[in-house]
């Protein structure tokens, strides 16, 4: 490999490795490692927006988790290309979010919104 390519290499984006493309087993929570490696991002996102639509049926105040961690802007998000402020700012909700959602954890809805939160 020539030294331009290895510094391309060094440079490439994680998100456009290709052996992140093609994982066999993968996290989670609701799906065995194999069937969660076969799940692709839009159906890990609408598996987590029912679950937050089953939470807010329980406890509205979880509409402020909407807008950052649930919405078609968070799910085109690609943190590797933010600014520190901006990564901050996530962690900051997703810290929140845990913390508002330990009281449910048991139960199916937060299930399937931290299903969505282990697959980005």
């Amino acid at each position: 490999m020539t030294s331009l390519a290895q510094q391309l290499q060094r440079l490439a984006l994680p998100q456009s490795d290709a052996s992140l493309l093609s994982r066999d087993e993968v996290a989670s929570l609701l799906f065995d490692p194999k069937e969660a490696a076969t799940i692709d991002r839009d159906t890990a996102f609408a598996i987590g927006c029912t679950g937050l639509e089953e939470l807010l049926g329980i406890d509205p105040s979880f509409e402020q988790f909407e807008a950052p961690l649930f919405s078609q802007l968070a799910k085109t998000l690609e943190r590797s290309v933010q600014t520190k402020a901006v990564n901050k700012q996530l962690d900051e909700n997703i810290s929140l979010f845990l913390i508002h959602l330990s009281p449910y954890f048991l139960l199916k809805p937060a299930q399937k919104c931290l299903e969505w939160l282990i697959h980005r």
